[in-house]
């Protein structure tokens, strides 16, 4: 294994200017960096970044902590967010947490003992008093949803927007019984999107269903149970908003089981980036998900941080 005495050896300097160098000391002279940089290149020496940890820098780790992998939405945020990361020289650790805050304090106590030099973290509902304290160890942003009780950056879409859209092209389509599929409540993705449904329902003097609203976790499943729920009722509803991508997925797996004509015996509007509903086909309306736009940015604005911080 290279080292960094052989760096030392090789460019003619002692083995702490090259330490000083390759961690961009500013005591070092630009020309003797590039000379040790080239040298270290040349003989492929890897940095230990246990090693670089304890000597009081990072690890050059980013911790990413999403609830799931299996949401399209996270898997392809994740792939943005690694490049976008990779660009700058720093990797990506993935924590699942599926939205469990026992799990939430273990993946962030790895990951500031890891040295991470930051976290992009979705949080929990409630995140407990020793995660809120981990967190304000480490630089770190909050990304899609965004916790009252973490004071950081957040990055994400305009959930009111959204479902604003959503109801707003029903109504205008000439639907009155517009049936509701979201998330959890205790989530502020959950909650603003409802509430902006709720609200322009009410703007259009339409009475919101109470009977035809269903919030729970955001998998495909929990999707496809809600909307069998909503879509037995008598009368069944016209229309159906889908607050969440994966909740879209199994929200048309229900419809096409239940042998319903979308759009002539049901419009449905999702809440997905078009081209992931293409095995559909036709009839379903989609309010399109920037998401490597917005990961890009969360990155950004962690980097961001980063610079502040240093």
């Amino acid at each position: 294994m290279i080292t960094i005495k052989d760096i030392a050896r090789a460019v003619g300097v002692a083995p702490s200017t090259v330490a000083r160098a390759l961690a961009d000391h500013p005591h070092v002279h630009e020309n003797t960096k590039a000379r040790i940089r080239e040298e270290a290149a040349r003989l492929g020496y890897v940095a230990h970044a246990p090693a670089r940890a304890m000597r009081g820098g990072h690890s050059g780790l980013i911790g990413l902590m999403i609830p799931d992998i299996r949401n399209d939405f996270y898997s392809t945020a994740a792939q943005a967010i690694a490049e976008a990361c990779a660009a700058s020289g720093l990797q990506v650790v993935l924590s699942i947490t599926n939205d469990d805050v026992a799990r939430e304090r273990d993946q962030l106590r790895g990951l500031v003992s890891a040295r991470c030099a930051g976290v992009i973290v979705v949080p929990t509902a409630a995140p407990n008093r020793e995660s809120l304290a981990l967190l304000q160890q480490i630089p770190h942003v909050q990304f899609i949803r965004r916790s009252r009780a973490i004071r950081a950056p957040w990055f994400g879409i305009d959930d009111a927007a959204a479902t604003r859209i959503a109801a707003a092209h029903l109504l205008h389509l000439g639907h009155r019984r517009i049936a509701y599929v979201g998330g959890d409540l205790a989530l502020s993705t959950g909650a603003d999107r409802f509430r902006s449904f709720e609200q322009t329902l009410k703007s259009h003097r339409v009475a919101v269903p109470r009977g035809l609203c269903a919030h729970g976790p955001g998998d495909a499943g929990s999707g496809a149970n809600a909307t069998r729920a909503v879509l037995a009722a008598n009368p069944r509803p016209t229309a159906l908003v889908l607050a969440g991508s994966r909740l879209t997925v199994g929200a048309l797996d229900a419809v096409r089981e239940l042998g319903l004509d979308v759009p002539r015996e049901l419009s449905v509007v999702g809440f997905n980036d078009s081209g992931a509903l293409g095995w559909w086909g036709k009839g379903v309306t989609s309010v399109g998900l920037p998401v490597r736009d917005i990961a890009v940015a969360c990155a950004a604005g962690l980097l961001g941080v980063l610079r502040g911080a240093g």
